[in-house]
């Protein structure tokens, strides 16, 4: 059920915003006098045809977006010079048919934010969340070192007022590192604290180190064959309370269920707004803990390390090392930690060095990787400023989207993970349907709309973008670009567009779950 709820909210969030953008077309050059000769709400050859005026509507098998085909606009066809033909008419006219395309996926954001902006819709919360483990050692949060804690309120950036954690994120993200003044409230108190953002080293993306407050528990990852996924427990439930314990922390949480190694405990979860009760044993199981010492034999930072997805990367990689020697499985790591008998050791992961002392400690894990899920905030406006809102937050999304862009051009942003295709969109969409539900579904739309508008106005040959172009030097010159010329740039663009679609979706396929499995 959960991949059929994938795959529909794929198709009808690309397709729309696709047939949106066709649409666009159709009416554009319907405004100015240029005809379509076939419209097609999918790809394909037709199912079911009806031809109105000189335009046939058709329904095509492929239900991914659409295309809009006008009279003329193939310059290998004969034409009769008509002004209904696409490359009859007028410049002005045909930069009006292309830039209709998209203008109409901007348009329907605008309307999707203007209408969500009206009924409410939730976001993540501007109260932050620092974890435990980056509030010493050398992943200490900057957030931390600057004096921010759990439960403070950042209410703004840099003098720019923040209502959500989505704000804080562009703010930081886009901070290019430099220092930032953010206002915290805490309780009564307001202050300001300069933060100077880090640079994540494998996405390239700034962050100062915290999270989106929250009180709930989510099961986000099942380890295969644990007693949390043998008992039926599933992916995203959320667990309100342990043997009629309110479950509020996650580091309670984690202690208590370690503490009970063997022993049932009672949880009870909830599993899209429906509670349950259900019986696991917290089976006892082998951590690695490592602590760090410094040159004067001091403790510093510690870590526990146990086997699952995100540790068996590391491993694959031949990151994790010790005393030099690449660690391949998470039995090799249990072995040579035993071998060491709680001597001095060097230890390293993904490139972080330390020097110290591990061991094996044995504790009751019921096979799961919990996260906090995220406080949210209620947005609901009036007409007025929905309407205010439905233009600033599309504006702001654009702005950035092309800062964005032009990071990922100069090398600042890390291409492959910040880079998505068709296929991570689906997932994106079907992750966000199937776990968030419709309101942040619809707003996703919105937001991919908006995208398509972006990318199809870039000045890439072939997409709408480098037309508009095209049609407007053709009408500063009062003639067309040589046909030569446009077909070497057309193959030029094509052969862009080509490469960069097979770059994203061999990117997009590398990512799934399911395809990092079976390579491991």
């Amino acid at each position: 059920m959960q991949y059929v709820i994938y795959i529909a909210a794929g198709i009808v969030l690309l397709g729309l915003c696709i047939f949106v953008h066709e649409l666009g077309h159709l009416l554009g050059g319907k405004m100015v006098g240029i005809k379509a000769k076939v419209f097609s709400i999918g790809y394909g050859k037709g199912i079911i045809k009806k031809k109105i005026g000189d335009t046939t509507y058709q329904l095509a098998p492929f239900p991914l977006g659409g295309f809009c085909q006008f009279y003329g606009e193939d310059p290998s066809e004969e034409r009769t010079g008509q002004g209904f033909e696409f490359l009859s008419a007028s410049p002005s006219r045909r930069i009006v048919t292309v830039a209709m395309g998209p203008l109409f996926n901007l348009f329907f954001g605008v309307i999707i934010f203007f209408v969500m902006g009206l009924v409410g819709y939730s976001k993540d919360t501007n109260q932050i969340h620092i974890p435990e483990q980056m509030q010493s050692g050398r992943h200490v949060s900057p957030a931390y070192e600057a004096g921010m804690r759990s439960g403070d309120w950042i209410v703004a950036i840099d003098g720019e007022e923040v209502k959500s954690f989505t704000d804080i994120q562009a703010s930081v993200m886009f901070s290019e590192g430099k220092k930032l003044d953010v206002t915290v409230n805490r309780g009564a108190r307001s202050m300001i604290l300069a933060v100077t953002p880090r640079k994540q080293r494998t996405s390239g993306r700034y962050e100062i180190g915290v999270m989106p407050h929250g009180s709930r528990i989510l099961a986000v990852e099942l380890v295969k064959g644990g007693a949390a996924e043998t008992a039926g427990m599933k992916q995203m439930d959320e667990i309100i309370s342990v043997d009629g314990k309110a479950v509020t922390s996650e580091a309670d949480f984690t202690r208590y269920v370690n503490s009970h190694a063997e022993k049932l405990v009672r949880f009870r979860i909830a599993r899209k707004g429906v509670e349950m009760d259900m019986t696991i044993t917290p089976r006892l199981t082998d951590v690695v803990k490592f602590q760090a010492m410094d040159k004067n034999g001091k403790p510093g930072e510690s870590m526990s390390i146990m086997k699952s997805s995100n540790l068996q990367k590391f491993l694959d990689r031949g990151s994790i090392k010790i005393n030099g020697r690449a660690i391949k499985t998470y039995e090799a790591l249990v072995r040579d930690v035993r071998a060491s008998r709680g001597g001095r050791i060097a230890f390293e992961i993904d490139e972080e060095k330390y020097d110290g002392t591990a061991y094996i400690d044995k504790v009751g894990l019921i096979g799961i990787f919990q996260a906090v899920a995220p406080d949210q905030v209620k947005i609901q406006y009036g007409v007025s400023e929905a309407l205010v809102q439905s233009v600033v937050e599309p504006y702001e999304f654009i702005v950035m989207n092309l800062k964005g862009i032009g990071m990922l051009f100069t090398g600042k942003m890390n291409v492959r993970e910040n880079l998505s295709g068709p296929i991570r969109i689906v997932q994106i969409a079907g992750q966000v349907a199937y776990y968030k539900g419709v309101p942040d579904f619809i707003l996703l739309m919105a937001k991919i709309s908006i995208i398509l508008m972006v990318m199809n106005l870039l000045p890439i040959p072939v997409v709408d973008g480098s037309h508009i172009i095209f049609f407007t030097v053709e009408m500063i010159r009062r003639k067309p670009l040589s046909q030569k010329l446009m077909e070497r740039i057309q193959t030029v663009g094509i052969v862009i567009l080509v490469m960069l679609m097979a770059f994203v979706i061999i990117n997009d396929i590398s990512m799934l779950p399911i395809i990092q499995n079976f390579f491991r």
